[in-house]
């Protein structure tokens, strides 16, 4: 189930409406329908106001790894080899050709799996710079991968 539908579900149990919730948590209507539609996704700090009010911890709001996959789905091109032997070589020498602090960003949420605003913190940037970062890190990487494959 994915974190909008999970997000309904428990606003639903709670007997509360969209405009109630958004009321709660100092937001809009229109942001809580597009939250459980799956066309926008709450930030690491509305999640956990979110699993705060359920009662609920946050684990049971999102699946990281399907975040995760989701992103980097976006940056493998649809006709690569997914053999993961051979992604794992491309991803390495991949990384070797990006920036010291993209790369850091780029191992730090793939690999350690850090919250955006955690790396911000660390590199003293904001969350969203965080996600411009990664961003644009997605998108060389799928370029690489279609040069480096054809």
């Amino acid at each position: 189930m994915q974190t909008g539908q999970k997000i309904a579900k428990l606003r639903i149990q709670a007997e509360l409406s969209q405009a109630q919730l958004a009321d709660a948590l100092f937001v809009s209507r229109e942001l809580v329908s597009k939250w459980e539609t799956g066309s926008n996704r709450p930030d690491r700090k509305m999640l956990e106001a979110l699993a705060k009010l359920f009662s609920v911890p946050l684990n049971e709001l999102i699946d990281i790894d399907a975040i995760l996959s989701e992103e980097l789905s976006s940056a493998v091109p649809e006709d690569y080899l997914l053999d993961p032997d051979v992604l794992k070589a491309d991803l390495n020498a991949f990384l070797e050709t990006l920036n010291e602090r993209d790369r850091s960003v780029f191992i730090r949420r793939y690999y350690r799996l850090e919250e955006p605003f955690e790396i911000g913190e660390k590199y003293g940037i904001k969350e969203n710079y965080v996600r411009t970062i990664l961003m644009r890190v997605r998108k060389k990487l799928k370029k690489y991968l279609k040069e480096v494959r054809s």
